[in-house]
């Protein structure tokens, strides 16, 4: 037998349901590896050095919500540029795609949960990826970078 929930009660779980989604598009939108697509622009040489080349990879993310005072949104350009091989060898472009994506996770939570206006957000956002992905004792790429387009070297990609 099934029981029916007054129209109010209903209303009520789906709006709850609809705020459980919306908190988790904007805290956890789940950046995929595959929105980091590597491109060489510095060749590796050879030269017996433990470090060499430069791959980057460009792209714009959304991030939701980020403060009841500002903007609902913004738009953040990220510049990531990891070496070829550094001090823990060959930087893989899976690899990279991979710590890439979580380290932009990482961040976008973070700086959703300071709740900040949309310039100083994307900037944090950049300050906290960089950070998450070149920490001394955790961090999967030394030597990697996280900046603002520096200039259209790249395919750029967007998420969402």
């Amino acid at each position: 037998m099934h029981t029916r929930l007054p129209v109010a009660a209903r209303g009520i779980l789906l709006l709850l349901a609809f705020l459980g989604a919306v908190q988790l598009a904007c805290v956890g939108g789940h950046i995929p590896p595959s929105t980091f697509q590597f491109e060489n622009v510095v060749r590796y040489t050879g030269d017996g050095l433990e470090t060499g080349g430069w791959k980057v990879a460009q792209v714009l993310v959304l991030l939701g919500k980020i403060s009841p005072m500002f903007s609902a949104a913004a738009t953040c350009d990220i510049e990531v540029g990891v070496p070829e091989r550094n001090v823990k060898g060959w930087v893989l472009d899976e690899f990279a795609q991979v710590e890439a994506a979580k380290a932009a996770d990482q961040a976008a939570r973070i700086v959703l949960r300071e709740q900040q206006p949309t310039a100083l957000a994307c900037q944090q956002f950049r300050v906290h990826m960089q950070s998450i992905l070149r920490d001394p004792v955790y961090g999967p790429i030394p030597g990697a970078t996280v900046t603002k387009f520096q200039r259209v070297i790249v395919s750029r990609r967007t998420f969402p």
